[in-house]
């Protein structure tokens, strides 16, 4: 039951109701004269006045109507009757969507009650057919749903056959005032865009003319046609003396002008007052051609500077090159640059010439991302160093991870953008150059050794990660004395400590890992670089290299003095070497930095070679949408909105990985049931055989991550993928430790103990005790220590590794199990 219409809108409601009560007598004269045109003119009017209304009185008359609905489909029918065997085009013409036209319509289509009956395939069938009439009947039918492409496919092929007048166009463009995006060539969602349609030169020119005609009638913004831009100086002096919707206004400022009507448009502000020619000039500053107008304004000298000022205002948050932003300031100088920044304010510019500081750190501290881009560029204060900067800038991105799925991806590129400016400033060729020179500052800041009392306290790199040892008498200690901690040297080296550990975690989860995922090349002096680094001396010799011969192996067995790259395991795979290599890394005892030998590998299935285009390996899996738009943030994804074309996309090589899901709202809104994957260029989908097999590799292992961490099915909280992995690490250990009573088979470690023979499944960690029973092993703090013989051949970022080889390692010496809770079970379970 309908609420009661508010009293703001009752007396509204009543004009609105009044007026269509006055259409209906007029329709009714025109049936009784048998007025056909008259009937099919009036049919969108009343259509068009319906819809003002309901937005007048905010959706409050449309429903409360049904009178008078009924009175035009009575009126309609009559006029238009409608043979029992009418086909679709013959239903769908008429002005008015009666109730029976709407029965027909839905009968023919076999469309239910509900919805409105999409005429998509309608239309594919009409243009197959070439009938002009029932292409006309489609774009101007009050009955049924044609898409917007669908549409733009019909207005094509009546182009084609010459067959465009301003009814057809003008309907289309009322109907959808965004029609525009598709004739165009446009993305809403700000993707690549697609090709114009073929009509939109054909169809321009009655836009034009129904811009002109509703802004002479003053027809509020959102009821004209949007995206195509005018054309002619008409629409400019209009937009001069423009007293409307300022949106409006600007839209027609910015219609398109050949190089005749710019100039004649210069001559006419030449006798304009200021405030007229500096509308003017922002106004044609959306068209792209304010610099013609700067004769008028005395900002001739400017050009240089306002081209540079369009282009990174216009942009996203990219480097910018300071150099000639100071060379196109010097060519206008300081009074110019004051005037022209006074009407085109730019925060990078005023950042490159020091003007703005203490506006730019207040926008760093709100995470700003432009803010923090110009933060690079700013001038070196007195006293500041490009360390200082270096450093604060590395703050800035630690606030990164805590920001929402999608700002953390855009905050942490503009951290990078402003380090390139810094970069610029420091006069260092790059970043990465920057970076490397910083880093190496911070790592020559480490205290020497020290001693207090009988101890020698140091600052040293175990593997990846920092520690504090302390000697005594040749012999490490395994805790630090009290005398040590008292020690106020003892507070600056664990603050070294914490230094080495932020350079080591941004060497490890950055660089690193995205050598190793994108087998990007390293030159000999970007290396060299990094071999500075304390973290980088210790972890890059534990990875396997390539190099310009093609050999692979460890950093001190290639060549080194051309480019390497971090090898894939894939490539390994592919070589046969794959099982040698994981072999090598553990008899080496080698603790590789990122996953490399032992990483999860995902090669093409069957299925999917057969799908050609589309995987479907990890679809009707269901996560938690907030743990999974965490994840897929972390790895480089950004998530968007239900009615986005794809939910997840990321870069994936020269590609983008597109992932489908089904949820309501976006990521982080309950449940997520994750779809279909496919590899995009530009728009077109690309067959899975044609990716590059590390690409597809790295994009199904960030899927996989997502289901078995954020997966709701207990049952699926790991992967076949993972337990292989497992399965690998532990086959190297069973040979490098000479495990006699352990074998894998498939997903499970086989551990034949001297209480009972022990399965452990390598993805949950359960433990079955044959013939039948099942083992708890969750001692408290179980997985934390691992057991003393394990060795992880990488520095785990998987915990459930740790754990369920420790149990296997924890069964295969069985006999020295004293733990009463496990002897308890194993005696119930498996007495000898």
């Amino acid at each position: 039951m309908d609420h009661p219409i508010p009293d703001v809108h009752v007396a509204a409601f009543e004009q609105e109701r009044d007026g269509l009560w006055q259409r209906v007598e007029q329709v009714r004269a025109a049936v009784k004269d048998g007025d056909l045109a008259l009937l099919r003119e009036l049919g969108p009017v009343i259509r068009e006045q319906c819809r003002r209304g309901d937005d007048r009185i905010g959706g409050n008359l449309e429903r409360r109507i049904p009178e008078i609905d009924r009175a035009l489909s009575d009126a309609y029918d009559e006029a238009f009757p409608l043979a029992p065997d009418a086909d679709v085009c013959t239903v769908l013409d008429v002005p008015w969507a009666t109730a029976t036209r709407d029965a027909a319509l839905r009968a023919l289509l076999g469309a239910p009650a509900w919805g409105t009956p999409p005429l998509d395939e309608v239309a594919d069938r009409v243009i197959a057919s070439g009938a002009v009439g029932a292409m006309r009947t489609l774009v101007l039918t009050p009955l049924g749903r044609l898409t917007r492409p669908a549409v733009t496919r019909v207005l094509d092929a009546l182009h084609a056959r010459d067959a465009l007048d301003a009814e057809l166009v003008e309907h289309a463009f009322t109907v959808d005032r965004w029609l525009g995006n598709t004739i165009v060539g446009r993305d809403p969602a700000g993707g690549p865009p697609p090709p114009p349609a073929a009509c939109a030169d054909a169809v321009r020119p009655y836009v034009e003319e129904m811009l002109w005609r509703l802004t002479s009638a003053g027809v509020p913004d959102d009821e004209l046609p949007q995206v195509v831009v005018p054309r002619g100086l008409r629409f400019v002096l209009r937009a001069l003396d423009w007293a409307g919707e300022e949106r409006t206004g600007r839209r027609l400022g910015a219609a398109e002008l050949t190089g005749a009507e710019l100039a004649e448009l210069v001559a006419h502000l030449r006798q304009c007052p200021l405030e007229v020619r500096l509308r003017a000039f922002h106004l044609r500053r959306e068209a792209g051609d304010a610099e013609g107008l700067l004769p008028v304004l005395g900002l001739e000298p400017a050009s240089a500077l306002l081209r540079l000022v369009d282009r990174i205002e216009a942009g996203a948050v990219v480097r910018h090159d300071r150099e000639l932003i100071l060379a196109a300031a010097e060519a206008a100088g300081p009074e110019t640059i004051e005037r022209l920044l006074a009407q085109t304010p730019c925060e990078l510019v005023s950042a490159v010439l020091g003007r703005n500081r203490a506006a730019v750190l207040k926008r760093v501290k709100n995470n700003a991302l432009a803010g923090i881009a110009a933060y690079g560029m700013l001038p070196l204060a007195d006293g500041e160093t490009v360390l200082d900067r270096y450093t604060a800038l590395r703050e800035v991105a630690k606030r990164g991870p805590k920001l929402g799925p999608n700002r953390r991806h855009s905050h942490a590129a503009a951290i990078e953008v402003a380090l390139e400016h810094l970069a610029q400033v420091a006069g260092l060729p790059d970043a990465s150059r920057l970076e490397t020179e910083c880093e190496i500052r911070l790592a020559d800041d480490t205290p020497p050794p020290w001693t207090c009392g009988d101890y020698t306290v140091a600052v040293v790199m175990d593997g990846p990660d920092p520690v504090i040892t302390v000697t005594s008498g040749g012999k490490v200690l395994k805790s630090v004395p009290a005398a040590v901690r008292a020690d106020a040297r003892h507070a600056a080296s664990r603050e070294h400590q914490d230094l080495l550990r932020d350079q080591a975690r941004r060497l490890r989860t950055g660089v690193i890992e995205r050598l190793v995922a994108t087998g990007a090349p390293v030159g000999p002096q970007e290396l060299a670089g990094l071999l500075k680094l304390p973290a980088g001396a210790a972890m890059l010799p534990a990875l396997l290299w390539r190099d310009r011969t093609g050999e692979v192996g460890l950093l001190a067995d290639v060549d080194t003095a051309g480019p390497v790259t971090a090898a894939h395991p894939f490539d390994l795979y592919e070589s046969g070497r794959l099982g040698h290599w994981q072999a090598e890394i553990v008899r080496r005892r080698l603790r590789q930095p990122v996953k490399q030998a032992f990483r999860e590998l995902y090669v093409l299935t069957p299925a999917e070679r057969e799908a050609v285009d589309v995987s479907r390996r990890f679809a009707a899996h269901t996560v938690t949408g907030r743990v999974a738009g965490q994840l897929l943030s972390g790895r480089g994804w950004r998530t968007h909105g239900e009615y986005a074309e794809h939910q997840a996309t990321r870069p994936a090589g020269n590609l983008t990985a597109a992932l489908r899901c089904d949820f309501h709202g976006y990521f982080g809104m309950g449940d997520v049931e994750i779809g279909e994957l496919c590899f995009l260029s530009g728009r077109e989908r690309v067959p899975l055989a044609d990716v590059a097999p590390t690409v597809f590799s790295e994009v199904m292992r960030d899927l996989d991550l997502v289901v078995s961490v954020a997966g709701t099915d207990p049952a699926r909280l790991d992967s076949p993928s993972r337990a292989q992995s497992r399965a690998e690490v532990l086959t190297a250990l069973i040979e490098d430790l000479g495990l006699r009573r352990v074998a894998v088979e498939g997903t499970a470690a086989v551990v034949h103990g001297s209480r009972a023979v022990y399965r452990v499944h390598l993805t949950s960690g359960s433990i079955h005790v044959e013939p039948g029973g099942y083992l708890c092993v969750v001692p408290d703090g179980f997985g934390r220590k691992p057991h003393r013989r394990l060795f992880l051949p990488f520095a785990d970022d998987d915990p459930m590794t740790s754990v369920v080889l420790s149990k296997v390692l924890l069964l295969a010496e069985d006999e020295k199990i004293t733990d009463p809770s496990i002897l308890a079970q194993l005696a119930a379970l498996a007495p000898r």
